[in-house]
């Protein structure tokens, strides 16, 4: 069994951040491990309250793991301070190996509402995105970090290629509704991949965007190349979409354990 590591906050609800992460490792059948970046109040109808962890008790965990497990990928999720994000920058550098990482370069919510900014968003692709084997923005974080809208897929494909200058080995861009239709794309430095799905009529999306990340880490660790990879990670998350359940009363999670019911 190959094993995942997620840097990442805690939704206690379940549906994103750490334990998303960890659900969609064990879907996967990855050992699941996890070092907890803020925990935070919150649940399907939204964010009350963040508090951050202490940077030495990061660097002292991310440490703990290297120290003692072989760890076969990384998924980096909510890194909410310039602070942590250069902790986690230095402390996987350090390391003596550093595997695969997956970074969801966490700035904005689905509806596009920026809630990390300036210098701690400068310092994610400083700091992070050359540490990354892939990243995954939404189209709202690309939006934030280049300065201009994502409405066609050209726009998408300007975007993969732009964002690929910061650094990472490549994108996976989350591009959202274009002409009736889901859109990602993946680009490598040599092809643009887009890959489509259909627009499921649903409110059960909560934590699609690190499932989906921590889903590609999955499929690194299993061995799978980085192009097929996305490709199953992009029908994982569909059908845990497709096959959600109602959890709470707001913007609901998917299903990551889909597969086992």
């Amino acid at each position: 069994m190959k094993n995942a590591l997620s840097i990442a906050g805690v939704d206690p609800s379940g549906g994103a951040g750490i334990i998303a992460d960890l659900k969609v490792f064990i879907a996967h059948k990855v050992y699941a491990m996890g070092v907890v970046t803020a925990t935070t109040a919150q649940n399907t109808k939204g964010l009350y309250g963040m508090q951050l962890i202490d940077t030495k008790l990061i660097k002292d965990g991310i440490n703990a793991i290297f120290d003692d497990i072989k760890v076969d990928v990384i998924k980096i999720g909510v890194v909410p301070s310039v602070e942590i994000i250069k902790t986690v920058a230095d402390t996987l550098k350090a390391q003596k190996y550093l595997p695969p990482v997956v970074l969801d370069p966490v700035m904005s919510c689905k509806n596009g509402d920026i809630w990390l900014e300036g210098e701690s968003k400068n310092a994610i692709v400083k700091e992070l995105f050359p540490l990354a084997k892939v990243i995954t923005p939404n189209r709202f974080e690309a939006t934030e970090i280049l300065g201009f809208e994502i409405k066609t897929k050209e726009d998408a494909k300007k975007a993969c290629i732009e964002l690929l200058k910061y650094g990472p080995k490549s994108v996976f861009l989350k591009a959202g509704e274009i002409d009736g239709a889901s859109v990602d794309v993946f680009y490598d430095g040599e092809e643009v991949l887009f890959l489509e799905t259909k627009r499921l009529n649903t409110d059960s999306t909560h934590g699609s965007g690190c499932s989906l990340s921590s889903a590609i880490a999955s499929n690194l660790a299993n061995g799978d190349d980085l192009k097929t990879a996305v490709k199953k990670a992009e029908e994982y998350i569909f059908n845990a979409i497709k096959n959600a359940f109602k959890v709470g009363s707001g913007c609901n999670p998917v299903n990551h354990f889909y597969n086992f019911y």
